[in-house]
C-alpha cells in the first residue's frame, strides 16, 4: 500500500510543471538532450543572469510568451549564466517571476565552450535568445534586449512557416 501511495504521489506531484527544476548543465549537455525533453514546434532559449539589467527588463514579457502560445507551438526555456554562488538568487528570481518547469543554469567552467555550443556568432553578450525547432535545428538567434513585439513577430513568422 505504501508503494502505491508513493507512486501516486510522485506521478501527481513529481511530474507536474507547478514546481521549478533548475538543472546545472553545460551548453553541449543541454543541446544534446534538448529535443528529447522539449518537443514544441519552437523551443525558445533565453540566456540571462540576475546581474544583467537588460535581461531583467525583458524577462517579464519572455515569461508571458508561454501564456500567449500553445504548448505544442512554443516552449520557453530559461538558461541562467549566474555563478554557483548566485544560484540561490537565480532560483529565487525565477520563482518570483512565477517560472515553473524545467530550466537550466550554466555549469561553471570554460565560458567560450559554452558560448560556442550555442553559436560561434554569439559574442557572449546577454541576454541572448535562440530559437530551435523540435529537432534542435537553429531557426533564429539574437543578442541583446528586444521588445515584446519583436519576440511576437519572430515567433509568429516561424509558426507561419510550420503551418500554425
Amino acid at each position: 500500500m505504501r508503494k502505491i501511495f508513493s507512486t501516486i504521489f510522485f506521478l501527481v506531484y513529481g511530474c507536474n510543471n507547478n514546481s521549478l527544476d533548475l538543472e546545472v548543465v553545460s551548453g553541449s549537455e543541454f543541446l544534446n538532450n534538448m529535443s528529447k525533453i522539449h518537443t514544441s514546434k519552437i523551443i525558445l532559449v533565453n540566456i540571462w543572469s540576475t546581474w544583467c539589467e537588460p535581461c531583467i527588463e525583458e524577462f517579464p514579457y519572455v515569461v508571458g510568451l508561454e501564456k500567449k502560445y500553445d504548448a505544442n507551438d512554443l516552449d520557453v526555456i530559461f538558461f541562467s549564466v549566474d555563478w554557483d554562488e548566485q544560484s540561490k538568487e537565480a532560483r529565487s528570481f525565477l520563482k518570483d517571476q512565477q517560472v515553473m518547469g524545467k530550466h537550466y543554469r550554466k555549469r561553471e567552467g570554460d565560458d567560450q565552450l559554452f558560448i560556442n555550443a550555442f553559436s560561434t556568432e554569439w559574442t557572449g553578450a546577454i541576454p541572448f535568445t535562440v530559437l530551435y525547432d523540435r529537432n534542435g535545428d537553429l531557426l533564429a538567434q539574437w543578442e541583446g534586449k528586444r521588445s515584446e513585439s519583436y519576440f511576437y513577430a519572430k515567433i509568429d513568422s516561424l509558426l507561419t512557416l510550420f503551418g500554425s
